[in-house]
Order: C-alpha cells, then structure tokens, then sequence
C-alpha cells in the first residue's frame, strides 16, 4: 500500500507515540486492513476501481487521523484511540450538515 507521507513523517509520528518498528508495522498493516475492508463493501460505482485508485487520493490529514487511532491502540491507549476516533466522527456529521 502507498502511504501518502514519507518515511521520514512515519518515523516522525512513530516517534511522538512511542512505538516500536514493531508497533509501527502493526500499525500500519492495520490501517491497510481497514481500508482493504471498505474496499471489499465499495459501492457498485467504484466496481471498477482498483484498491491503489481509491486509497490515492487520500491526503496527509487522513493518514495522519488513521495513524494515530491505530497507533494509539498499539501503544496501548485504546480508550485515547476511541475518544479520537469518535470525535473525528462527529466532526465529519458537522462538516456534512454545513455542505447540506
């Protein structure tokens, strides 16, 4: 999978989570589980579409996000991984209610 950062930003924000290369493999593979999931359920209007199409135009924010929720839980903060990952949630409801 394509990450969209370098290996320097990996490191980077391994590093401000305290991860070992271990952790960080993990935590990438479970990031790329994630998405493969989502891929396996894509609407009928994406059949077409190869998984590198559809991750490619994900941006540094959404890495970023994606890292920390699952790089917290390898650290072992899951309850800190949850709190993010539902405030990120309500986040997107507001920003869709703004558009709408």
């Amino acid at each position: 999978m394509n990450f969209p950062v370098d290996d320097t930003t990996l490191a980077a924000w391994s590093t401000l989570l305290g991860l070992t290369e271990k952790q960080t493999a993990a935590t990438l593979e479970e990031i790329e589980n994630t998405l493969r999931q989502g891929y396996e359920i894509r609407p009928d209007e994406l059949r077409d579409a190869t998984f590198d199409q559809l991750i490619s135009d994900m941006d540094r924010e959404e890495a970023a996000l994606m890292f920390l929720i699952s790089g917290l839980r390898q650290a072992g903060y899951p309850k800190a991984a949850y709190d993010i990952e539902v405030a990120g949630i309500f986040a997107t409801l507001q920003s869709l209610q703004h558009i709408g």
